[in-house]
């Protein structure tokens, strides 16, 4: 992101002995000038220009890439083997306190308690995998073949899921940091690789481009949840590119195999709501990048390679999904028919957690200090965008350079269409026909940051690539066009906080982003345009990187008293089935031990047992679906069973901890997160006790 002098992003790469320059055609302006020309055509501009006509050429991979490659994989590689990761295991030191020291398993930073879905779900559901030796079925996580679909298995589906492959060669806690760094590395990477194809080489714009796109808050703040739809979405372009416009046979079918391959990996996240408008981001770029490099006989040269790598890439494919299909269909079946996420369908309309600009103000926004009806830190969080400004901008470029760049365009309509699904809505069938209805708003909006994003990067590639003359009149009146929209922005965020924001806060980031956006403006020429800007936005995320914490390993859990101690009572007894009855978060540790236990959450509801607890399935609405389940005593004589939907991926089951139900399902454990009434251990007898945390066994 410098000026544009030899090597640098804003123009053509630097012609070396394989590639020498080409000559520079002459070009004429589409604009009208106001004012002498002055240093605005000199070499840099002249450069840029040259950019649309130098031949066409795939992925450079020059030494200064090879070693920005090899500095991502040894990194990946050495914070692997030190088991660093950014999950907030640590808040298991705070949650359930065991006298141990509170900062094991932290580096630095702080754990984040509203992480959830990663100290107290996923991980537990991995680990209790790990301890079970990687089964296709474990119903403490879910029923059916729940396990394959969202942890490390056993099973053929694991060729497509590269992040899990560190659980079969590696300890677990070096696995646990594979999964992680895995997928930073992956989007890191492949976000670079596609933006140089889209840039046509443009180094530092694409670093830039990959770095905005995984430390934007969207990414961060949900613990890079979205990183390997990033990486998918990426590689998949790479791949389908190079299978198009590959120059030898070698690079067409090894492209056509790992489309295929890839195609695979992107599927099994398993994720519509994300899934379904990268899609479309992927869709429109791809489009808009064969429009602009449209070149019949570079397509269709080598054709029958081509056509035979197209074919086998959808044989590959088409044979891994059947079998995998073929395999799970039960169980897809299962979560596809739940009332919670199964069946829910979206119209759209719901706007946005917070609203579409509030990322340009979210430095004065903490994990625990946010507008009260913003949801949480994760819900409202997004990324920048540029896009009210840069759509207009370019149409009008568009209009006066007579050269269009197909790719802004495309991702402008993106932009367009998604706003429209968030804050106004679809009509049922055209929700229906887009598969939108698979993707809540406040999902959408994570997807549709990313857009924003890439269209940003693009915008900026694309100015370098136009002549349109300075005009001092234009800008003024720009540089006020973009003043008035950071305003309208900031008073839009003070009406929209609940009182969160004051006006006179929000004067920094005006006119932070104000200069930013101002650099958009084609109507001036700044000096290093992409270096000011790309700074501004790495300056602006440098927070999130403290976002996370640095963490170490999995101690928190594997060396908790409790966790130890339910593991050497089930060395003794491993049939035995457990149960706990209160504190959710005694399940979620208990989990990870790799008992077999009804309470915690269940991705799948799990038959086996809800058909001993409600055989007439009076209750099925309440537990059909993903579930955080927690065990409450309800003792009446009589052996009621009473299960009710507390929220939307909760319900409590309230019964008689007692109950001969638990010997026809072979529960001998039961755990009690305080001092139980005599009545309710009545059948069993006291194992240990862990402070407030109570274990006792069924009698025979």
């Amino acid at each position: 992101m410098s000026k544009k002098r030899k090597g640098s992003p804003g123009g053509p790469a630097t012609p070396s002995p394989s590639r020498p320059a080409q000559p520079q055609s002459p070009v004429q302006s589409a604009g009208v000038r106001s004012e002498p020309v002055g240093p605005a055509v000199g070499p840099a501009v002249a450069q840029a220009l040259s950019d649309t006509s130098r031949p066409f050429e795939l992925i450079r991979f020059d030494k200064r890439l090879k070693w920005y490659l090899g500095l991502c994989a040894a990194l990946f590689v050495l914070i692997t083997l030190a088991k660093i990761h950014p999950i907030s295991l640590a808040m298991w030191n705070d949650l359930m306190p065991d006298g141990s020291n509170p900062k094991r398993g932290l580096i630095s930073g702080q754990p984040r308690r509203i992480r959830m879905d990663d100290y107290a779900v996923g991980t537990p559901w991995i680990l209790s995998q790990a301890n079970k030796g990687f089964p296709t079925v474990n119903e403490t996580i879910g029923g059916e073949h729940a396990p394959i679909l969202v942890t490390p298995t056993h099973h053929f589906s694991e060729i497509f899921r590269p992040d899990h492959w560190g659980f079969f060669v590696l300890p677990i806690d070096q696995a646990y940091a594979w999964l992680y760094n895995s997928r930073a590395f992956m989007a890191i990477v492949g976000a670079t690789l596609m933006l140089l194809l889209l840039t046509r080489n443009n180094f530092w714009l694409s670093i830039f481009g990959s770095i905005w796109l995984f430390y934007s808050s969207g990414t961060v703040s949900w613990s890079f949840i979205p990183a390997p739809l990033i990486a998918g979405t990426s590689f998949i372009f790479v791949a389908t590119v190079y299978l198009l416009y590959g120059k030898n046979r070698t690079q067409v079918l090894v492209a056509s195999v790992a489309l295929a391959w890839l195609l695979m990996v992107y599927a099994l996240i398993l994720y519509p709501p994300y899934q379904v408008p990268l899609g479309y981001v992927l869709l429109f770029l791809l489009i808009g990048y064969f429009i602009n490099n449209w070149d019949v006989k570079r397509l269709f040269s080598n054709w029958p390679v081509k056509l035979t790598g197209g074919l086998l890439s959808l044989a590959v494919l088409g044979l891994a999904f059947w079998a995998f299909y073929v395999d799970v269909k039960p169980t897809l079946n299962a979560i596809m028919n739940t009332v919670y996420p199964g069946k829910r369908s979206e119209l759209g309309g719901t706007g946005f957690v917070a609203n579409w600009f509030s990322e340009f103000f979210r430095w004065q926004i903490e994990d625990t200090k946010f507008p009260s009806n913003w949801l949480n830190h994760c819900e409202l969080s997004h990324y920048i965008t540029f896009a009210p400004l840069i759509i207009p901008l370019s149409l009008v470029a568009f209009a006066m350079s007579r050269k269009i760049d197909w790719t802004v365009l495309l991702l402008s309509v993106f932009v367009v269409i998604g706003y429209v699904w968030i804050e106004v809505g679809f009509p049922e069938w055209l929700a229906k026909l887009t598969l939108l209805n698979m993707s809540p708003t406040r999902r959408t909006q994570i997807p549709f940051g990313i857009g924003n994003v890439l269209l940003t990067v693009l915008y900026l590639h694309y100015l370098t690539t136009i002549d349109i003359k300075q005009n001092k009149v234009y800008t003024g009146a720009g540089i006020a066009a973009v003043l008035g929209f950071m305003i309208y922005a900031a008073n839009l965020n003070v009406a929209d906080s609940a009182g969160f924001f004051r006006l006179n806060q929000l004067i920094i980031p005006i006119v932070f982003f104000t200069v930013l956006g101002s650099l958009l403006l084609f109507t001036w020429q700044p000096a290093y345009r992409n270096l000011m800007f790309g700074a501004g936005i790495l300056v602006f995320l440098l927070p999130n990187l403290r976002l996370n914490p640095v963490s170490k390993g999995l101690t928190p859990i594997t060396d908790h008293v409790l966790y130890r101690t339910v593991q050497d009572i089930h060395k003794q007894d491993p049939a035995g089935k457990w149960a706990v009855f209160g504190g959710q978060f005694v399940s979620y540790l208990i989990t990870a031990t790799g008992v077999d236990l009804l309470s915690g959450v269940k991705y799948i509801p799990p038959r086996t047992t809800l058909k001993v607890l409600d055989p007439t399935m009076k209750r099925d609405s309440a537990y059909n679906r993903y579930a955080h389940t927690i065990y409450n005593s309800y003792i009446d004589g009589k052996d009621s069973v009473i299960i009710q939907n507390t929220f939307e991926d909760g319900y409590v089951v309230a019964m008689d901890p007692c109950s001969p139900r638990f010997k026809q399902l072979n529960v001998k454990y039961i755990v009690f997160d305080k001092q139980p009434q005599p009545v309710e251990t009545r059948c069993m007898k006291l194992v240990t006790t862990l402070g407030s945390i109570q274990i006792y066994r069924i009698n025979e």
